[in-house]
């Protein structure tokens, strides 16, 4: 009668975990599907974020080369005006220095008239003969002519002199004029290459606050399918430890019928204590783990892939060390945070898992090796490493699944 009660006892176990397996297996693959296209689309959303951030850089040194041109345009403004400031000057002064001019050879002409007008005048009662035949000889007479026309020929030098000095006024004045009209062109042009540069600045401020608003975007979609990814780990986690439990009542269940049968059946054996259960909970060690992490350092990083020869993240790194002695682990680097048992920093051992807080929105897991390093798939300039502290970023949990 025991025999049958617990042969229905098994039965019954069997039935649940028949039926309990491929529930199961069906939320695990649902959650494994919603996961996998989490990880595409966080995918898009990383190169989304790459690409809004190299055209958000383009746009920036664009922008800074812009501001630099008009910082010089400025100067070079500046630096004209005090051109056209000093022309301007220098016209007014020649304006005066024409009218002076002007003046002088105005009063020399109606002085040479006056002097010319008195000449004539008086000659009619005192005639250049008079005065030449009233010389006190020859010498004196030869004085008084040659006296009448210095006089005459000192008027026509000094009114020639007044006629050049005014010319060269004009003359200046007018090249004066013509350097003013050159710099007011230039500064025109000045005026026009600011406003285009102004225009450019106005237009390149616009699309660097639309990139700061679409990288936003795609940062917190990033940030979003990573919570998914989390989720669905735990799911996941969950599910298989459910189902390992299952497995481990169904063989406690086989195990306790052997037993009870062999002491139905063996009579004076009943002291036979061989225990034909298997227990690989400690057939792998820490030092095996870390001995076969160590086997792919120096192979690349590849952010989402699955190979330690041809390249992996982070977490797939661990997960295929981990893998490889039958242990199941998550993809997300957060998610191991809720594998195997906690661990403090004073009992850490080589095979831990170590978690690291997220930087710039990304988390990080590595396994520690001993001698306070660890080795991890580290990033896509270092590859697969050994040689980084395992304080080298915030730790957030430390497990043990060994």
């Amino acid at each position: 009668m025991k025999r049958k009660n617990i042969l229905s006892i098994l039965l019954a176990i069997c039935m649940v975990t028949a039926w309990t397996k491929p529930v199961l297996n069906i939320w695990a693959t649902s959650a494994e599907e919603k996961k996998q296209q989490a990880q595409q689309d966080m995918q898009d959303a990383q190169n989304q974020v790459d690409d809004i951030t190299n055209q958000q850089q383009q746009v920036e040194n664009d922008l800074a080369n812009a501001e630099a041109q008009l910082a010089s345009l400025l100067a070079a403004q500046e630096a004209l005006q005090e051109d056209i400031n000093e022309t301007q000057a220098a016209i007014e002064q020649t304006r005066i220095e024409l009218e002076a001019a002007k003046q002088k050879e105005q009063d020399e002409y109606e002085a040479m008239c006056q002097r010319i007008r008195y000449t004539y005048e008086n000659s009619a009662s005192e005639s250049l003969w008079t005065a030449i035949l009233e010389a006190d000889g020859f010498v004196d007479m030869l004085n008084r002519i040659e006296y009448a026309a210095q006089v005459y020929q000192y008027d026509r030098d000094m009114l020639e002199q007044y006629k050049r000095t005014v010319q060269e006024v004009k003359d200046r004045e007018q090249e004066l004029d013509e350097e003013m009209n050159e710099l007011l062109g230039q500064q025109e042009s000045y005026l026009g290459q600011q406003a285009e540069i102004e225009t450019l600045i106005a237009s390149l401020e616009g699309a660097a606050a639309q990139y700061a608003e679409q990288l936003a975007a795609a940062q917190a979609k990033v940030e979003e399918y990573s919570q998914v990814i989390a989720e669905q780990d735990k799911i996941i986690l969950q599910k298989q430890q459910e189902e390992e439990a299952a497995r481990r009542a169904a063989e406690q269940a086989a195990q306790n019928n052997n037993n009870d049968t062999s002491s139905d059946t063996s009579g004076d054996n009943s002291g036979d204590t061989t225990d034909n259960s298997s227990d690989s909970s400690g057939s792998t060690s820490g030092s095996s783990v870390v001995s076969y992490a160590k086997q792919f350092v120096g192979n690349p990083y590849v952010w989402g892939g699955n190979s330690l020869t041809n390249g992996c993240d982070c977490s797939g790194f661990v997960k295929l060390i981990y893998e490889h002695f039958g242990y199941t682990m998550p993809r997300y680097s957060l998610s191991f945070a809720n594998v195997g048992t906690e661990v403090s920093m004073e009992n850490i051992q080589p095979g831990d898992i170590v978690v690291y807080d997220k930087v710039n929105g990304i988390g990080h897991v590595a396994i520690y090796a001993g001698d306070g390093k660890i080795v991890e798939a580290q990033s896509s300039s270092a590859g697969i490493t050994c040689n980084r502290s395992v304080s080298c970023r915030t730790i957030i949990a430390i497990r043990r699944v060994l």
